[in-house]
């Protein structure tokens, strides 16, 4: 009995796993290195669909180590027509993004293959690495009918204190002790 009990779990691990393996579209937080001023921008990108015509999502984020600037609207969506584009509310201080929506206008057929849904500028605030967390994610098909995604949640990069300042307080030190030598010896 208990070498069927131990097979279950990797089965069951297996069976949820199916829909990612056998090509259902996946959204995903992609960043890119820091730039100046401790800001990356985080996209927001999605693989593999047919006939996306809106899309809504929440994030989630450690506020301790980042905080969100602004959410823009991504090319994918838009290289379908028209678009009616909605950033979502930042609230900082819980570490979320909530309600980021896209639609196309008008009838059509929506827009199918992989790209960027939105893009979000973060600027670092605090030393670490944060995870940026996707839920509530839904995309629908033309006839508003849900079409089956998957999550895949990201990070941001590694946030560390900026090299001037550091240097500015090793030299800031340097300087007092040379500072307060000159005094004893005066």
């Amino acid at each position: 009995m208990s070498k069927h009990k131990s097979f279950l779990l990797p089965a069951a691990l297996m069976l949820a796993a199916l829909p990612a393996a056998f090509g259902s579209p996946v959204i995903s937080v992609q960043t890119g290195p820091l730039g100046a001023g401790q800001t990356f921008t985080a996209s927001i990108a999605i693989t593999g669909v047919t006939g996306l015509y809106a899309f809504q999502f929440d994030l989630g984020f450690s506020r301790q180590v980042i905080n969100a600037l602004s959410i823009t609207e991504g090319a994918f969506l838009p290289s379908g027509g028209s678009t009616f584009f909605i950033p979502g509310s930042i609230n900082n201080a819980a570490g979320t993004i909530t309600f980021t929506a896209d639609s196309l206008l008008g009838s059509g057929p929506g827009v199918s293959g992989s790209g960027v849904l939105a893009n979000v500028l973060f600027r670092g605030v605090g030393q670490g690495i944060s995870p940026i967390s996707i839920s509530n994610a839904v995309a629908l098909d033309p006839n508003l009918n849900p079409i089956v995604i998957a999550t895949t949640d990201g990070q941001s990069p590694q946030i560390v204190p900026e090299p001037a300042g550091c240097l500015l307080g090793v030299s800031g030190l340097l300087a007092l002790t040379l500072l307060s030598k000159k005094v004893r010896l005066s």
